[in-house]
């Protein structure tokens, strides 16, 4: 929590709250993501017995309604997200620290990920929607952060995703980046507009990779070469500039993953990373997918807290806070105490012999690229269930270390 406590001081948002802090409020909210609880009374009960905060039922919820506790926690959220950012971007944990064309490049995997309603959710046409949020997941350190809450119009029963983009802008886009700094998001194909792909790359420096649809209209234009014996193109079928109909110019690159054979076709309208680069920044967008699924899965949170979009972008602020301060913990572990999740390493490793052999079998080359990522794509459910009980418990550092260094090097079962 010290990097949140920090980011608090340091937001303009912040207010003295004497019946319930900002400090209470980040405390609860984070907590009640990490910590299973299945509803909100059910939570505030645990922090007023277990925690011995003085928080009521309408405490908590009158301020996740609230629009300036909304403005606070998101501050917070995206202070610690650039600070999870300078530990980790330093750090081996970054795959594409080693390519050199990717410097002055920001790259990020973006998406939507939606959960069930809360309780109390009107119904849209007879129909209770699934909320749906965007977040995005930085490739080179793994934070994670809000981008947009689709919001549906009045008559309307959802907002597509490109929608919220265009409405939230290109600023959003930008992720906080300095001035100069490129913006890569990889995104699957729902961001198709080519029109918005050529306003955020001249306005704001934001460039797009996505599969090709299978309706595509492109026609090529040129074919352009690429360096054929850089190891990083293995798979590399063809580089091609193309046009739309509209006439903007993009990128096609024709791929063939060398582990399962299957074609993939990427467009983008970036023109000067390896082809071969292009293709595996799309490959890590798993590791957003396997983001999503420790938050629903791990941090089993499946449904809306609250009605209100105030409630709504408080608990997506508070899933990220989450996120990012259990990386930084896994981090600071690894530098202060040399305790590392061993049994998810080997089985990374395992899974990369196993890939290996696939493509050998087959007559193909392994990626090296993909060979080289060693760094896991998610918080075990040992670390998760590990940390929810030293909180639980209010375990001190030392006593928490003794029991964690076990759990890290063996199975339970």
């Amino acid at each position: 929590m010290r990097p949140a406590l920090e980011a608090l001081e340091n937001s303009q948002h912040a207010r003295e709250c004497p019946n319930y802090s900002d400090e209470q409020h980040l405390w609860v909210g984070i907590e009640r993501i990490i910590q299973d609880k299945k509803s909100g009374r059910a939570w505030v009960l645990h922090c007023r017995l277990v925690r011995g905060i003085r928080v009521s039922v309408r405490n908590f919820f009158k301020s996740l309604e609230s629009k300036r506790r909304m403005r606070m926690v998101m501050d917070v959220a995206g202070r610690v997200r650039r600070e999870a950012d300078r530990r980790r971007c330093a750090t081996p944990y970054d795959p594409l620290a080693e390519h050199p064309e990717l410097d002055g490049f920001a790259v990020y995997a973006s998406d939507g990920h939606s959960h069930s309603a809360a309780s109390h959710e009107k119904a849209i046409e007879g129909k209770i929607r699934a909320i749906n949020h965007i977040y995005a997941l930085n490739l080179r350190s793994h934070s994670m952060e809000h981008i947009a809450l689709a919001q549906p119009a009045k008559g309307k029963k959802k907002e597509h995703e490109l929608c919220a983009l265009k409405r939230v802008g290109g600023e959003a886009l930008r992720m906080g980046e300095a001035t100069g700094t490129k913006v890569l998001h990889a995104y699957d194909p729902a961001i198709i507009d080519y029109r918005q792909w050529h306003r955020w790359k001249q306005g704001r420096g934001v460039y797009i990779v996505t599969l090709e649809k299978s309706n595509s209209a492109l026609s090529k234009t040129k074919e352009m070469a690429f360096d054929v014996n850089d190891p990083r193109n293995t798979g590399v079928l063809s580089d091609e500039r193309v046009c739309s109909s509209k006439g903007f110019q993009l990128r096609r690159i024709r791929y063939r993953d060398p582990e399962t054979g299957k074609a993939y076709t990427f467009i983008t309208s970036e023109f000067t990373l390896p082809p071969g680069l292009i293709a595996f920044v799309y490959k890590l967008r798993w590791d957003a997918e396997k983001t999503f699924d420790q938050v629903k899965n791990t941090f089993m949170e499946k449904k809306a807290w609250a009605t209100t979009s105030e409630a709504k972008i408080q608990q997506a602020g508070f899933i990220t806070l989450a996120h990012n301060l259990t990386l930084m913990l896994e981090g600071e572990i690894e530098e202060r105490e040399g305790i590392r999740d061993e049994k998810v390493i080997r089985r990374k490793a395992k899974r990369l012999e196993q890939q290996a052999r696939r493509s050998a079998t087959a007559g193909r080359v392994f990626n090296p690229l993909v060979a080289g990522v060693r760094r896991v794509t998610k918080r075990s459910s040992q670390y998760i269930g590990w940390l929810q009980a030293c909180l639980e418990h209010k375990t001190r550092w030392r006593e928490a270390m003794e029991q964690l260094r076990p759990l890290m090097k063996e199975y339970l079962w």
